[in-house]
């Protein structure tokens, strides 16, 4: 649901910390500025993307959805990507069942997005959204929520049925039983109050020898909303050592 701009706060703590950063930060397909989603792999239109900008080598960072995606882009040629920092994220579903039933329920989240026609519903949708049990926590305001409403209310909620389908959980192949070979740097981040997410970014971190893990206290899933000067500390510290 989100955009490249959620990682506004975040870029911008990022780059006073270290001004020789160079950040982009792309929208996914389907979302913001960036076209629909096609029948292109993912991984191929980051390298796309990295082709226009000349660039050989970068640390990619992945939140959430993007995380997952991310991993495909690591695993699929880890010379671009030695390093990688996933917020929030996962490798997938790696059990059956629970497989099939994600891909029902983004199925039919899918349906209903499709079935918006006005604000109003949209926004009503959008509401739901923000109060589904995985984002709760502590931190999160009516700053925070009203920052959400402006940002998605942008978005095209039938573009994001096809990313929802296209990129569901249950969809998307697992990639626990190839995350074990990657040898370089990682580092997971994950909101102590998003106890789902804690449990996968340990297991993740555990999944191979390179990994690094920062639970960020106070947070939910929604880091770069709630904290994003902590988050920006944490891949800064986590870069500088990753490049000595």
């Amino acid at each position: 649901m989100g955009t490249g701009f959620d990682w506004d706060v975040f870029a911008r703590a990022a780059l006073k910390l270290d001004p020789n950063l160079r950040i982009i930060a792309p929208d996914l397909p389907g979302h913001g500025e960036s076209p629909p989603v096609s029948a292109d792999s993912f991984e191929t239109q980051i390298a796309s993307l990295l082709k226009t900008e000349k660039l050989d080598e970068v640390t990619l960072i992945g939140y959430s959805l993007g995380g997952r995606l991310g991993l495909q882009c690591l695993l699929s040629d880890p010379q671009i990507f030695p390093v990688f920092v996933g917020i929030s994220t996962t490798a997938g579903l790696d059990i059956p069942s629970e497989r099939e039933m994600r891909k029902i329920s983004d199925s039919e989240l899918a349906n209903q997005l499709r079935e918006i026609n006005s604000e109003s519903t949209f926004r009503e949708f959008l509401s739901q959204w923000w109060d589904l049990p995985v984002f709760q926590s502590s931190a999160r305001n009516l700053d925070l929520k009203n920052s959400f409403f402006e940002t998605r209310m942008k978005q095209i909620p039938r573009a994001m049925a096809d990313s929802l389908e296209q990129w569901s959980t249950g969809v998307l192949p697992s990639l626990w039983d190839k995350f074990g070979s990657h040898k370089g740097r990682t580092l997971f981040l994950a909101g102590s109050e998003d106890d789902k997410y804690v449990q996968i970014a340990n297991r993740l971190a555990a999944t191979t020898p390179s990994a690094e893990l920062n639970i960020l206290n106070g947070a939910g899933h929604q880091i770069l909303m709630e904290k994003p000067f902590e988050a920006a500390q944490c891949v800064v510290d986590f870069l500088d050592r990753s490049n000595p």
